[in-house]
């Protein structure tokens, strides 16, 4: 049971966890149009204002493709091994499964605090929704955290790379694609 959940690639890779995580890339999507969640990061997800419904159905892509590009160029640079693209590609969109149940947990955080630079005082005023707050985010963090592991298994499985080389070039393709992800989502 413990592999299924945090190192599923073992089993299930290339073609067969392309599209089981593009399914639940879209699923999430879903979901996230009807309740105004934005996935705008690799492992963010915040209420936002309305935009037109195509965003929320290319941010969990451009999330996806925003670390998988990273952790490619980085496998194919420092493995050994033979890499194929769609290994990489099928493993991290799965591993991105998660990300769905944060954008449940996140239906329940609320929805009414105002503009931005008016958040710390509305919820100062509002223990409540402060409460509230804290309790969605910290049922949150270990789908956060879950997801991490995941796209580390991933890299792991698929680029075959085990050690010090896995680990700093996963951080590294991790703030790359951060980055890339929030610069490419400003733009819509």
């Amino acid at each position: 049971m413990k592999t299924w959940l945090f190192n599923p690639f073992k089993f299930i890779a290339g073609n067969k966890a392309l599209w089981l995580g593009t399914g639940i890339m879209l699923i999430t999507a879903v979901l996230c149009l009807f309740t105004h969640e934005h996935l705008d990061g690799i492992i963010d997800i915040h209420i936002g204002k309305e935009v037109p419904s195509f965003v929320y159905f290319i941010e969990p892509f451009i999330d996806w493709l925003s670390l998988l590009l990273p952790l490619y160029i980085f496998g194919r640079s420092i493995s050994t091994s033979s890499i194929r693209f769609i290994d990489i590609a099928g493993t991290s969109a799965l591993s991105r499964y998660p990300v769905f149940f944060m954008a449940v947990l996140a239906i329940f955080s609320p929805r009414d605090v105002g503009p931005p630079d008016k958040l710390l005082t509305t919820l100062q005023n509002n223990p409540a929704m402060m409460t509230r707050l804290v309790i969605v985010g910290l049922l949150m963090l270990p789908f956060m955290v879950w997801t991490v592991a995941l796209a580390y298994n991933a890299y792991s499985v698929s680029a075959n790379l085990k050690g010090s080389k896995a680990v700093w070039s996963f951080v590294a393709s991790m703030l790359i694609a951060e980055i890339l992800s929030k610069i490419i989502i400003s733009l819509f």
